[in-house]
């Protein structure tokens, strides 16, 4: 049950960050970001009007990217709450810049832009998300924990954890 759960987790996502990647490829802009997103995505709350300057800015901009990555038919869910997968690991588009003030995750490359932000996972699921994404290695590459993950170790809590989408 365990491992088909961290599937899931992991195969979750790569499938959002993929989502946002053509998202982008289609509407010119990112999730939350996009200045027109009310006229051209149906029944997308009347808020989710971003400023279009290719940065997922945190509050409205971070909280309406789900929205509008579901009402647009490139994911599916509830478009009015957070990704929640597995009952426990949220998942949210936001930015270098705010990602980095969360714990440990401060030394986030310059050169990085927008970020999926995975919270409630454990040393296990990202060190396979890591492998599945990138190099193996939680502390550098594209997906980076606030977390020193010795070992796949399910006992090891990792509150925040970030992919990196540009």
């Amino acid at each position: 049950l365990r491992n088909a759960h961290n599937k899931d987790t992991i195969k979750a996502v790569a499938d959002i960050a993929t989502a946002s990647q053509q998202f982008r490829d289609r509407y010119g802009a990112w999730p939350g970001d996009m200045v027109g997103a009310v006229a051209a995505i149906p029944d997308l709350s009347a808020t989710c009007i971003g400023n279009g300057n290719g940065i997922i800015n945190a509050g409205v901009e971070s909280s309406c990217a789900t929205e509008e990555l579901i009402r647009s038919s490139m994911l599916r869910g509830d478009a009015l709450s957070p990704i929640t997968l597995s009952g426990t690991v949220i998942v949210t588009l936001t930015n270098r810049t705010t990602a980095a003030v969360l714990p440990g995750l401060a030394g986030l490359p310059a050169n990085w832009v927008n970020v999926l932000r995975v919270q409630n996972i454990d040393c296990d699921i990202a060190l396979q998300i890591d492998r599945a994404n990138d190099d193996g290695n939680v502390g550098t590459g594209n997906f980076r924990t606030g977390t020193a993950c010795a070992g796949q170790d399910e006992t090891v809590a990792v509150a925040n954890a970030v992919l990196r989408l540009n």
